[in-house]
């Protein structure tokens, strides 16, 4: 279906009843000439949208979709908590409900739109997880299409040129079922969520207290850590740590938790703040000994510390 709108108020109702409630501003009202063409399917609306002058949409929460976007020219950026992601035909956005965002589209910007129920994404994570969803799942806004993501925008695109067909595989429920799933999966696997560790742990079989201690790890890493404070941590026995540790990690605990320090005062020492030394960077990262430090540094990155550090000035 395709539709031209000249008013703010009919272009705001119609994206609202495709996407969720939100508001629009147009400086230009004068200039605005809406278009969409798109179609909806299951749990899945695709499209193509423009507003022919810069437009400013600001929602609190779209309630009941993901609106998923990738400029095919022009560009718009969000503001989301206090950054700004630009987005163009190299980067692509994804609003999540239970979000506040800030949108500004330019004058050229005309874009895919992919709008997925909120219910089928968190059904999909559910079966994926075997627990129920107790969080609204919330995706990076930013879409970087190197690796899954660009597969994903180039399936949509696929599937958008299929709909325009007068007849199609689509018109067979079951297989547009198929798709609908391949797509609300590959998504979650692809793009960045609050719930990606989990996933990926239930890929790997791992269980999940490894990824909360590895958490706490790296936030206390300026803390002289035992093994006693990670059992108690996580509540699971020293024979049960050591075993999951040998398992996944291929090393005892602590000695993984001393290579995250390490991983953390090479990338200091790469990029210094200003009045930092070699000496403060690896005190901040819970090396007191600094002889035994620097000899232990060498030995992994093969170079000294301060020839790390001297690289950058």
């Amino acid at each position: 279906m395709a539709i031209e709108l000249s008013s703010i108020g009919s272009a705001r109702d119609w994206m609202g009843r495709i996407c969720g409630p939100h508001n629009l501003e147009i400086s230009k009202p004068q200039e605005l000439l809406f278009r969409h063409q798109g179609a909806s399917l299951g749990q899945i609306s695709f499209g193509v949208i423009e507003y022919s002058t810069p437009a400013h949409v600001k929602t609190q929460d779209l309630l009941h979709s993901y609106s998923i976007s990738l400029p095919l020219t022009g560009s718009q950026y969000i503001e989301h908590k206090k950054d700004r992601i630009e987005s163009n035909a190299q980067t692509g956005l994804i609003v999540s409900p239970g979000n506040p965002v800030s949108l500004t589209l330019g004058a050229d910007c005309r874009k895919q739109l992919v709008r997925i129920s909120r219910t089928a994404v968190e059904q999909k994570l559910a079966s994926l997880l075997h627990k129920d969803i107790s969080a609204p799942i919330i995706f990076e806004p930013g879409i970087r299409l190197n690796g899954g993501m660009g597969d994903w925008w180039n399936t949509v695109a696929t599937l958008q040129g299929m709909l325009k067909n007068q007849s199609s595989l689509f018109d067979f429920p079951d297989v547009w079922s198929s798709f609908q799933d391949t797509l609300i999966t590959g998504l979650l696997y692809a793009q960045p969520h609050n719930y990606s560790r989990d996933l990926e742990d239930r890929q790997l079989n791992r269980p999940a207290y490894l990824s909360e201690l590895e958490s706490m790890m790296k936030t206390h890493l300026d803390q002289a850590l035992s093994v006693h404070d990670f059992e108690k941590a996580v509540g699971v026995s020293r024979e049960k740590l050591y075993r999951d540790f040998r398992t996944f990690y291929d090393c005892s605990p602590m000695a993984y938790f001393r290579s995250l320090r390490f991983q953390q005062v090479r990338a200091r020492l790469q990029q210094p703040a200003a009045n930092e030394s070699v000496s403060s960077i690896a005190m901040d990262c819970g090396f007191t000994q600094l002889g035994r430090f620097a000899k232990e540094y060498q030995q992994r990155f093969g170079e000294l510390p301060s020839e790390s550090f001297k690289g950058k000035h």
